[in-house]
């Protein structure tokens, strides 16, 4: 790369207009000797080495004969010289007006030190390039300030000038500034007419001139020799920005007599705002704004090493979960359901104490720590507070919202060590709070701690139930009423626990709901009963038998159920007629939108699919004939009392009713008694099932009973069969 060179001679600097005395180049020069921080040197150029400052020497240790007319790639690495990188800075100091880097440089010696550089175009008065400036700081060890070349006063002028990301001024003992370059014109947004003269206290904010920084600064400078800061600073326009500064103390002068100090200040605003938000952003919850998980483990934490120094200190933690709000979410939009987490912010914020904490973990779940609490009422008629406020109405997007929080409380001190352990307790609490109904809180014992260990080991428990094969299937038939021959099954599946022997469904069908294994079961047992039925016909005569599957809430609203139902059909070949899955009224209700793609999809495909437990739930009657439903199931609980109770009998005439008018199958669970028999009989219940004619039994006891008429004089049935191997 190579540019001409042409050297002009400019004016000299004029004297200062102000009433000073002393030569501004002297001064210049003055400033120049004071900045032994900075290497500083010009170039030609060609990039040769045209003067040589006692920073630069410092810095690299060569003296100014060793490098005068050299190429100033001396300083570089092996591996920027072979990449050209001299040259490409040189030509992109050019093409932008300054170019800046930080890379390795090597010392004379051939030690390597990190440096910070900036080039940038030296140009004459008529705008011509007559070489280039190039400042080094040594930031190996994090120095901020250097020194200036000093050069011809022509070079002096332009190099000073030509720093322009740097204010650098200088000021006298009274603090009144004598030179400003036009890096400090940028920054500060004054001419040097406007500030020469005036003290350099102008530039600091009013909070900085009621601390008297200004003066501590230059106090600061002139006993220790410099003085280093950080602060916000003031513009002409009276807008802010953060500065780092640097103010050395120049040397005396032969006399001894002080000659003031240079400054030198760097805008790191826009550092100092990415460092902010980076710490806002580890600490803060981006939507609510609140504490977010991190930040909250930390105030936990202190508060918990504050109770063991004073173990009479009180706190709380409060855990909050929102009721139904995937409801709100799903049906009104994130949207609506962001705005819906918003408002719970500010409402918990202004339910709470000054020194209290609110945070949002993440969801619809947040946290309220509670200090120095007097005692435990104080924490509840917090809680209370917070359930009145958010049971409030509030308008979002145009929607009218309101939701109630189940809240799990776990007080402290409370032998609490970690806060991992009061935050479980209190998660505990919750949802000990959600399962006695929601909208309400729930103070944390250890019977609540011994329940969730229970079902930990219980969720384990189910898990190896189901790679271990420990569950199998028990078959209750399906009777007709009217000729007592067996005309189905329904598949209820049971579980033999190696250890506790017989678990009953009641005690882990919710738990497997609750820990997310019930699709898992349902798929399972799907896959077996079919099984199962595929080998009953090809025994034969039981091409016209049914089996009937219940199905979950979460299996039935999922993308895969007619996928999977296809397919155990398929892999079992068996016709989708010999299928009916069970599902209860309210899982249909509560999940009616969701559903019915489903249900369009396995009625397209000829599966059947029943009501269970019919009239317990919403009992609403529009679903009964929007959709391919085929059975109704009367639950037990209106045939338990059929014989003497005429209002059960009236409800449960009235389904049968119901079912006949709508062309469905009727169906009565639970006939345990002759007279139950006869009643469903007289009100036209065609079907039945129930300890009458058999409990669940196994599958090789279950196949006796295909084309066999019950009840049935056979020992054994009245006690449901253990489990052996099937035929």
């Amino acid at each position: 790369m190579s540019v001409p060179e042409t050297r002009r001679k400019t004016p000299a600097a004029a004297a200062p207009t102000n009433g000073h005395v002393g030569d501004p180049l002297d001064q210049y020069r003055r400033l120049i000797e004071s900045l032994t921080d900075y290497a500083i040197f010009s170039l030609s150029t060609t990039g040769l080495i045209t003067s040589w400052n006692s920073g630069a020497q410092f810095t690299f240790g060569y003296d100014s004969q060793d490098v005068l007319g050299h190429h100033y790639s001396l300083i570089f690495t092996d591996e920027d010289i072979a990449s050209d990188l001299p040259e490409k800075e040189l030509s992109a100091a050019i093409a932008t007006g300054k170019a800046s880097c930080d890379g390795w440089h090597v010392r004379k010696d051939g030690s390597r030190l990190w440096c910070t550089d900036t080039v940038q175009p030296l140009r004459d008065p008529d705008g011509v390039i007559v070489g280039f400036t190039k400042i080094v700081r040594d930031t190996t060890e994090k120095h901020l300030a250097g020194e200036l070349l000093r050069e011809s006063e022509e070079r002096l002028r332009l190099l000073i000038e030509g720093v322009t990301d740097y204010a650098i001024f200088s000021i006298d003992v009274a603090g009144r500034i004598l030179l400003w370059n036009s890096g400090a014109e940028k920054l500060f947004g004054y001419t040097s007419e406007q500030i020469v003269g005036k003290s350099f206290a102008l530039l600091y904010t009013a909070e900085a001139l009621r601390c008297d920084v200004p003066s501590i600064e230059l106090q600061t400078a002139a006993i220790d020799g410099q003085a280093t800061d950080e602060a916000w600073h003031v513009r002409r326009d009276g807008s802010r920005f953060f500065a780092s500064g640097q103010m050395k103390r120049l040397e005396h002068d032969p006399d001894g007599h002080p000659r003031g100090f240079v400054k030198i200040a760097h805008d790191i605003t826009e550092r100092v705002k990415v460092e902010e938000a980076m710490t806002l952003r580890a600490f803060s919850d981006d939507l609510t704004h609140l504490q977010n998980r991190a930040a909250f483990g930390e105030s936990l934490r202190r508060t918990i090493a504050e109770t063991l120094l004073h173990p009479n200190r009180r706190f709380a933690l409060i855990f909050l979960d929102l009721d139904q709000f995937k409801i709100i979410n799903d049906s009104l939009g994130h949207g609506i359901a962001d705005g819906l987490l918003v408002h719970v912010a500010r409402t918990l914020e202004r339910c709470v104490r000054p020194g209290d904490s609110v945070a949002r973990l993440g969801g619809d779940e947040f946290t309220i720590l509670l200090v120095d609490l007097r005692n435990e009422n104080e924490a509840l008629h917090i809680a209370e507070r917070i359930q009145a406020a958010l049971a409030q109405t509030v308008n979002l997007g145009g929607a009218e919202v309101y939701t109630t929080a189940s809240m799990g409380i776990a007080m402290g001190p409370g032998g609490y060590e970690t806060a991992e352990q009061v935050l479980r307790d209190a998660d505990t609490a919750m949802y000990e709070a959600k399962a006695r109904g929601r909208a309400r809180y729930v103070v944390f014992d250890s019977a609540m701690h011994d329940r969730a260990v229970h079902l930990l080991n219980l969720q384990a428990d189910i898990r190896q139930a189901l790679r271990r094969e420990e569950f199998w299937l028990a078959y209750q038939p399906i009777v007709s009423l009217e000729l007592g021959s067996v005309c189905g099954f329904e598949a209820l599946i049971r579980w033999e626990h190696p250890r506790r022997g017989t678990v009953h469904p009641n005690d882990f069908i919710g738990a497997a709901e609750s820990l997310g294994l019930i699709v898992e079961m349902d798929l399972w047992v799907l896959e077996r009963a079919t099984q199962q039925l595929s080998i009953w016909r090809a025994s034969g005569g039981a091409d016209e038998l049914t089996i009937s599957v219940n199905v979950s809430a979460k299996l039935f609203v999922s993308e895969n159920l007619v996928q999977a139902v296809q397919g155990a059909l398929e892999r079992n070949a068996l016709p989708a007629r010999c299928l009916k899955l069970e599902i209860t009224e309210t899982t249909l209700m509560q999940n009616l939108e969701t559903a019915s793609v489903n249900i369009g999809l396995l009625g397209q495909i000829g599966v059947g699919l029943s009501i269970d437990d019919f009239g317990t739930g919403y009992s609403s009657l529009s679903y009964l004939k929007r959709f391919p439903l085929q059975v109704l199931k009367v639950d037990r609980s209106f045939v338990r009392d059929i014989a003497l109770d005429p209002r059960s009998a009236e409800i449960a005439q009235t389904i049968v009713m119901l079912a006949h008018n709508l062309g469905l199958e009727a169906v009565a669970e639970g006939i345990e008694t002759y007279e139950q028999l006869v009643k469903l009989r007289a009100m036209g219940c065609a079907f039945g099932q129930g300890y009458f004619f058999s409990r669940p039994v196994v599958a090789d006891v279950a196949q006796d009973f295909i084309g066999a008429i019950l009840p049935a004089k056979r020992i054994g049935f009245s006690s449901e069969l253990a489990p052996r191997a099937s035929s």
